[in-house]
C-alpha cells in the first residue's frame, strides 16, 4: 500500500484531510519539519522500531526540551517514509 493510498484512506492522517482538531482515541498528533505539518499517527507506532530510532536520533541532536504538543524537527518526507514503514508491519 502506498503512503498516498494510507493518507487518502484517512488511515493516517497529514492535518490536510482533516479540518478540526480532534485526535481520535488510540492516536496522537505530531508536527513535524520546519512547518510544523500535523500528523494523527496510531499511538500503536510508538512502540514500532523505526519510530524509536526516529524519537531516539531526534532526542540525540536536539535533547527533549520540548513542551506542549510533539514536535519532530526531521524532514517530513523521511517521517512519511516511517509511517508507511510502521503502517507496512502492522498491515494496516
Amino acid at each position: 500500500m502506498s503512503k498516498n493510498s494510507l493518507l487518502m484512506a484517512r488511515k493516517l492522517s497529514d492535518g490536510r484531510t482533516q479540518g478540526s482538531g480532534h485526535v481520535p482515541k488510540g492516536s496522537i498528533a505530531v508536527y513535524v519539519g520546519p512547518e510544523l505539518r500535523r500528523f494523527v499517527i496510531p499511538t500503536s507506532y510508538l512502540t514500532m522500531p523505526e519510530f524509536r530510532d526516529l524519537m531516539d536520533m531526534v532526542a540525540e541532536e536536539f535533547g527533549f526540551q520540548n513542551t506542549g504538543e510533539l514536535q519532530i524537527p526531521c524532514d517530513e518526507q523521511y517521517f512519511e517514509n516511517i509511517l508507511l514503514r510502521c503502517a507496512t508491519q502492522l498491515n494496516v
